[in-house]
């Protein structure tokens, strides 16, 4: 079980939130693979070896080969690691695509992590007194696709019991047409039950969601590292520099060891929670 996603919804997205721009914004190696490193921890505990498989299956070669790809397209840099057809290939190439393959790959763990811990109603939970209906559809927006994925899937299996001998392309032809059929259904009976519920017939907002004093402790924690992580940045105390040589132009060890506390956040209320019930388990 997750407990990180038990906290009030304003605290999951704006942690999510942080961590991205930060992944961003501190366009650093050591910071960047942190963020890559604590986002695949957070994956596995979500999704258990389903999330190794992803990292290994997707983010892994995406990272690779915007590194190679970088290097391959663009010659800046001094230290020569092969030359063809009058090209010279770049340690600086290289690196600098493995910098940004690992922002990339960052940022597509967290936002996994995101599609999982903030749900639609947890997210209208967030903007539903901001923005209701701006909330309402963008949250449909995003139950779209898997409910799209999902009666595809359904009526693929229900077609394959049939026995002819159609074509592919006729056969993936039904296939849509049934589904286009289905998702018109759906949308008028969401419609209808919307409508039947009393829905823009004046607003009432209510939440389940409560703020306790952890949600308080945790968003105080993770403004005041996000906001140390950006001072030091425009200090210019988090800087890497690229080329014409590889050189680590200034580093604060400080800004990297709360990066790694909120970077781990999530991971480390689990294991605190983890910890504990194993002691008090001893107890017994």
């Amino acid at each position: 079980m997750d407990r990180f996603s038990k906290f009030n919804p304003k605290v999951t997205f704006l942690f999510f939130v942080f961590i991205i721009i930060l992944t961003l914004i501190l366009f650093h190696p050591l910071f960047l693979f942190v963020s890559l490193i604590s986002s695949l921890c957070y994956k596995i505990k979500l999704d258990g070896k389903k999330g190794i498989d992803y990292f290994f299956k997707f983010i892994l070669p995406l990272t690779l080969f915007v590194a190679v790809f970088n290097m391959l397209f663009t010659h800046y840099g001094v230290t020569v690691l092969f030359t063809a057809f009058d090209m010279s290939f770049t340690l600086e190439g290289l690196f600098y695509g493995l910098c940004q393959g690992m922002m990339f790959s960052a940022v597509i763990m967290w936002f996994s992590c995101y599609s999982e811990v903030v749900t639609s109603e947890r997210f209208l939970a967030v903007f539903g007194r901001l923005a209701p209906n701006l909330a309402l559809v963008f949250s449909m927006v995003l139950s779209f696709i898997p409910r799209l994925k999902k009666n595809f899937a359904e009526i693929n299996d229900a077609r394959m019991l049939l026995d002819n001998d159609e074509g592919r392309l006729k056969k993936a032809f039904k296939n849509f047409s049934a589904l286009l059929t289905m998702t018109l259904e759906e949308s008028i009976e969401v419609s209808d039950s919307m409508k039947a519920r009393g829905f823009g017939k004046g607003r009432v907002s209510y939440s389940k969601y409560r703020f306790l004093l952890k949600d308080g402790v945790c968003l105080f924690f993770m403004l005041a590292i996000s906001t140390a992580l950006c001072v030091m940045k425009a200090l210019g105390r988090i800087d890497f520099i690229f080329e014409p040589e590889i050189t680590m132009n200034s580093f604060s060890a400080f800004s990297f060891v709360i990066f790694i506390l909120i970077s781990f956040l999530p991971v480390m209320i689990d294991l605190t929670e983890d910890m504990r019930w194993f002691y008090l388990k001893q107890k017994i």
